[in-house]
């Protein structure tokens, strides 16, 4: 079993503390667990969210989960991580850091739309729920793009995690060009599409929900990752089997886990 897209205390949404992670993973019987904090630099444009949204500690978050990768050698395979908030301002600084810390696997995530975190009442303001998730939608799209290296595209859907429509559901037919335009680009680029648990609130089991996975599916995707986005650590492989026994209906064979940025197929 295996976790790609966790949390630790170096995220500022997280109080978990890793060297407690790591045997309660062994206890699950999970073989592979990514680590893959919040590196926020989107957050950097918005003057609110510079004062309120801790960054991380880049040197002390590296040093101490490669400590911990060598330390449990042969116990369990740990990928450090980052997951990278998109934003273009943010590219060049993105660049700079993903140069100066190797990583095993790096996720590319659109929380910002605007310069507003779309699980934030304020993204939604004065938006009916057609131009809230196009403009989410196109966020994606573009941060396809980035001139860095990512190996996976995160949770996508998690606009409606917190959108205050009464029908919320993020309907694959509504947005069938521009979600095939960003399927049809993680398959040409050879990307990962993650299948993230973390998808209460969104009247699916997972992000993106079946109908996209399906789609992804359809157009040829076979790279794909299964993340919890767990924040502590009882979160860890929530949902997996579940999850696992929709990817059997789907046709898929194999969930990913990238080492050295490498993908490695591991049989559902």
């Amino acid at each position: 079993m295996i976790d790609c897209h966790t949390h630790t205390y170096y995220s500022h949404d997280s109080k978990q503390d890793p060297k407690e992670t790591i045997p309660y993973a062994i206890e699950k019987g999970i073989d592979y667990l990514a680590f893959t904090d919040h590196c926020d630099k989107d957050c950097l444009f918005n003057e609110e969210y510079v004062k309120t949204i801790r960054q991380i500690d880049l040197d002390s978050c590296f040093f101490e989960l490669n400590k911990l990768k060598e330390q449990y050698k042969g116990k369990l395979d740990i990928a450090v991580g980052l997951e990278c908030g998109f934003m273009n301002q943010a590219t060049p600084i993105y660049e700079e850091i993903l140069k100066k810390y190797p990583t095993d696997i790096t996720i590319n995530s659109v929380h910002l739309v605007d310069f507003i975190d779309c699980y934030f009442k304020e993204f939604f303001a004065k938006k009916t729920k057609e131009e809230a998730y196009t403009k989410y939608l196109e966020a994606i799209y573009n941060s396809l793009f980035v001139p860095y290296h990512y190996d996976v595209i995160a949770h996508i859907g998690y606009v409606v995690r917190k959108a205050p429509y009464d029908n919320k559901f993020l309907e694959y037919k509504d947005y069938s060009d521009i979600i095939d335009s960003i399927l049809k680009t993680i398959i040409e680029k050879g990307k990962a599409l993650e299948i993230n648990s973390h998808a209460e609130g969104t009247g699916s089991l997972t992000l993106p929900n079946p109908e996209i996975i399906k789609r992804y599916k359809e157009l040829g995707g076979e790279l794909i990752t299964f993340g919890s986005d767990a924040h502590k650590k009882e979160k860890l492989l929530f949902e997996y089997d579940n999850i696992s026994e929709l990817l059997k209906t789907l046709n898929f064979k194999y969930l990913f886990k990238y080492l050295e940025h490498k993908p490695i197929a591991v049989k559902i």
